[in-house]
């Protein structure tokens, strides 16, 4: 079988080398190489990793996903595992309509990605031909697939990244209120973390205050930015952003503690 792979971060990566230990033919393309000016040739199924930064509006930049899935034939599966929004989903539906394209979120760790690819135990689709994604890759990985719609599972991926992120925003938070009474955080937050329903992650404190990296602030404002377009604020994730963007730019927020213990 002939795929082809379009974006080759660390995403495109995890999938091809996943993908060619089980004899799959594997093609790479990458936007960064101004591919699209060709038409992408004719697989049997196509992978979009391609990048979605954030907009200079806040919203979800989806041009690379729509140009990959422009430039492949009607009928050839696709499979986008690039963060995508609900209202570029709706675009994606009413441009291509004859087009079989299924949604499936990814939660890789840029530092990390072959490792928490090859130890996933399941996989999320929706939409389009799940029947052929989900015997390429429960064959490739030997996960479990669980079917949902596209748009269920667009939306969580959103969420779980903006409750991290406003995990972080928590934990910070805590950090500032210890630094002015004088308690080590450190001890606090073994003591908060401690409590299994909370856990330890997204609760160091280092010199970078606040959320960062490749996922968390494009997001968070992403998912705010599509439900001020259904007229709703998401408030408690908008509010974490603003602090967010505080702890970035005020050069007085200082580490004094750090979190030892485990």
């Amino acid at each position: 079988m002939k795929l082809l792979i379009c974006g080759y971060g660390f995403v495109g990566k995890a999938h091809a080398l996943a993908l060619e230990r089980e004899n799959v033919n594997i093609h790479i393309y990458d936007p960064a190489y101004d591919i699209y000016k060709k038409r992408l040739g004719n697989p049997d199924a196509v992978i979009v990793c391609v990048s979605t930064p954030q907009a200079k509006d806040g919203f979800c930049d989806m041009s690379n996903v729509y140009n990959a899935i422009e430039n492949v034939d009607d009928g050839i599966p696709i499979l986008i595992k690039s963060t995508i929004s609900l209202e570029g989903w709706d675009l994606i539906k009413r441009l291509f309509p004859n087009k079989e394209i299924t949604f499936s979120p990814e939660y890789l760790r840029a530092a990390h990605a072959w490792e928490d690819f090859k130890n996933q135990t399941k996989i999320q689709l929706g939409g389009g031909d799940v029947a052929f994604w989900t015997r390429l890759l429960q064959n490739a990985l030997n996960v479990d697939v669980e079917i949902a719609s596209a748009e269920e599972l667009i939306l969580s991926k959103y969420f779980v990244n903006s409750f991290l992120a406003t995990k972080v925003s928590f934990f910070n938070q805590v950090y500032d209120l210890c630094n002015k009474v004088g308690v080590d955080y450190s001890n606090v937050a073994y003591h908060i973390t401690a409590d299994p329903r909370i856990g330890d992650s997204h609760s160091y404190i280092g010199e970078d205050r606040g959320f960062g990296g490749h996922c968390f602030p494009k997001d968070t404002s992403a998912i705010v930015k599509t439900a001020s377009l259904m007229g709703y604020d998401l408030s408690l994730i908008r509010t974490a952003i603003e602090y967010n963007n505080d702890l970035k730019t005020d050069t007085s927020n200082v580490v004094k503690f750090k979190k030892d213990k485990k």
